[in-house]
């Protein structure tokens, strides 16, 4: 991909950057091809690398010991990987695995670094996607603490596809209960509950989202309080980002 391309790359946070901006790292950025469950990023390692997702999901996943993994947040085309450990240069906390295979724009995390430092409004960019990864993650801490898991998966489904534009995943039951946390057995009724609704489909590993309003219906009330929260920002599709002023 050259340069010229970035301006329509699939990534909302590049599209939005001025051309200057662009030029401090076009040079170095390249075209990733990422499969799902792919590890971009280790927990507890440094940052070298960060990665601008083009309908591709990314799973921001805390791994315990007993090598059991619970997703906290995630990002897709409107963010990049590990960017609050990138912001405060130190080794991320939380591992980066791919959800949804397909690109990502990869870029050297010297890179980036170079041109935050050498603009203020690329920082403040930074910032404010920072501050929405941070309350996704705090939206998602109270909901799993507080909410039922049919509520949960719908927020979660319909979150997956704002990130990625998708209408269908390779995804299997086991996937989607260790994402959310919760028992195959849970999962699997909040699952069937969702689909009798007619709201999803699944077969073997296949999951098609079929209405997005009965997902909506569904959902937790997270689900729309993360989301007007990233529109004010300026983060959600077509959104303009705030004014730096």
């Amino acid at each position: 991909m050259t340069p010229l391309d970035l301006s329509r790359c699939g990534n909302r946070m590049i599209e939005a950057m001025d051309a200057d901006d662009l030029v401090r790292f076009a040079p170095d950025i390249r075209v990733m091809e990422v499969a799902k469950d792919q590890l971009l990023i280790e927990q507890d390692q440094p940052v070298t690398e960060v990665h601008f997702p083009i309908a591709t999901e990314l799973a921001n996943l805390i791994t315990f010991s007993d090598g059991s993994a619970v997703e906290v947040s995630r990002v897709g085309a409107e963010g990049v990987s590990g960017l609050v450990a990138f912001m405060a240069n130190a080794p991320c906390a939380w591992s980066v695995r791919v959800q949804s295979g397909d690109r990502v724009l990869a870029l050297p995390s010297a890179s980036l670094r170079r041109a935050v430092n050498e603009s203020p409004r690329l920082m403040r960019r930074l910032v404010l996607l920072t501050h929405d990864n941070q309350a996704q993650t705090s939206q998602n801490a109270a909901c799993n603490a507080l909410h039922d898991t049919t509520p949960r998966l719908a927020k979660w489904l319909l979150l997956m596809h704002d990130r990625t534009g998708r209408m269908e995943f390779q995804l299997t039951q086991d996937d989607m209960a260790a994402m959310l946390g919760v028992q195959r057995t849970t999962l699997s009724g909040g699952a069937a509950e969702l689909k009798a609704q007619g709201g999803i489909a699944y077969a073997r590993g296949r999951l098609q989202l079929l209405n997005l309003d009965v997902l909506r219906r569904m959902a937790c009330e997270c689900y729309a309080a993360q989301r007007d929260r990233t529109d004010h920002l300026g983060l959600a599709p077509g959104g303009a980002l705030l004014s730096d002023n």
